[in-house]
C-alpha cells in the first residue's frame, strides 16, 4: 500500500477527539431557534470556539462568535427577557440576542435591570455530547407549549 493512502488512516485517531457539535432551544418550531455551536478543531486544544445562531426563517438568521471556553465548562443558560429578545447566561459572561431581526448582539456588563428574565433551560455537555436542557418547572407547566428540544452532533 502506498504512503500516501495510509496518512489519512494515521491522522484518524487524531481527529476523533475532536469535538464538533451543536445543539438548539426551538422557540416556535425548528424555524425560530437559538443553537449553539462548539468546535474543537484540535484535538489537544483544551478549549471550544463557541457561536451561537440566531433564527426566525425565512425572515432571519445570524451567527453570532463567542469567545473560546474549556470543554468541560460548556454551560450556557438561556433566559426571555421579552418578545424575541433572550440574555444567555455563561458563568459570569451574560450576553444579548435577539430573533426580530438577528442582527442584535452584544456582550452585557452587567445583569439588566430588569433581571434576566424567565430561565428556559441551559445548553451543556451530557455524555460527550451537546444538548440542551430545558427547565423542568415550564416542562411540567406546559407553559412553553411551542418550546421544544434537539441536540445534535456533527457529522449525525
Amino acid at each position: 500500500m502506498r504512503a500516501h493512502l495510509l496518512l489519512p488512516l494515521i491522522a484518524l485517531p487524531l481527529l476523533a477527539g475532536c469535538m464538533h457539535d451543536a445543539a438548539s432551544y426551538q422557540i416556535a418550531g425548528r424555524d425560530h431557534a437559538l443553537t449553539l455551536i462548539a468546535d474543537q478543531p484540535w484535538f489537544w486544544k483544551p478549549e471550544a470556539d463557541l457561536a451561537v445562531v440566531a433564527a426566525r426563517l425565512p425572515d432571519c438568521q445570524r451567527r453570532h462568535n463567542l469567545k473560546a471556553v474549556p470543554i468541560a465548562s460548556i454551560a450556557m443558560e438561556v433566559h426571555r427577557a421579552g418578545d424575541k429578545t433572550y440574555v444567555l447566561r455563561q458563568g459570569k459572561k451574560l450576553y444579548l440576542v435577539e430573533t426580530q431581526t438577528c442582527e442584535g448582539f452584544r456582550a452585557l456588563e452587567e445583569e439588566p435591570p430588569g433581571g434576566l428574565g424567565e430561565w428556559l433551560g441551559t445548553f451543556k455537555v451530557e455524555g460527550g455530547k451537546l444538548r440542551f436542557a430545558a427547565n423542568p418547572d415550564l416542562q411540567a407547566e406546559g407553559a412553553s407549549g411551542t418550546a421544544g428540544v434537539a441536540g445534535a452532533a456533527a457529522g449525525q
